[in-house]
């Protein structure tokens, strides 16, 4: 559940950075419209409109490619380390039977010992120890 709110919060932040930015950019316009408006200044436009090397679609792929990428290789680096795991190993405990049987057996020595610290301490309720639910 946790995922899925960091999830939505990124893509609120987002969205606000995106509102932020488009409001700016009208703003922009908005004030070059008005400044363009109040000017007695005449310019002249020498040469063509733009750039005349062609049309270039690849920006609008490589951008954020490029951030996903970034994401990509930064998620890698902290799940698996600097160089990745070792081939065909399955991180976590629940990944193989000796896994699993590693990890139950350090379960059981930790639950073993919480109930010896538990016996040795007083009990602050002044009762017999069982809890009702």
């Amino acid at each position: 559940m946790r995922r899925g709110w960091a999830i939505a919060l990124a893509l609120v932040v987002t969205l606000l950075f995106v509102g932020v930015g488009v409001g700016a950019y009208h703003a922009g316009v908005n004030q070059g419209i008005q400044q363009a408006a109040d000017s007695s200044q005449v310019v002249q436009v020498v040469g063509g409109y733009g750039w005349h090397g062609g049309f270039f679609p690849f920006g609008l792929f490589l951008f954020p490619l490029f951030f996903f990428g970034l994401f990509f290789l930064i998620g890698g680096a902290f799940r698996r380390g600097a160089w990745g795991g070792r081939p065909g190993h399955h991180h976590g405990p629940w990944s193989d039977d000796e896994g699993r049987a590693r990890f139950e057996r350090k379960f059981d020595e930790w639950h073993t010992r919480q109930h010896e610290q538990g016996s040795t301490s007083p009990d602050p309720g002044g009762g017999s120890g069982s809890a009702t639910a």
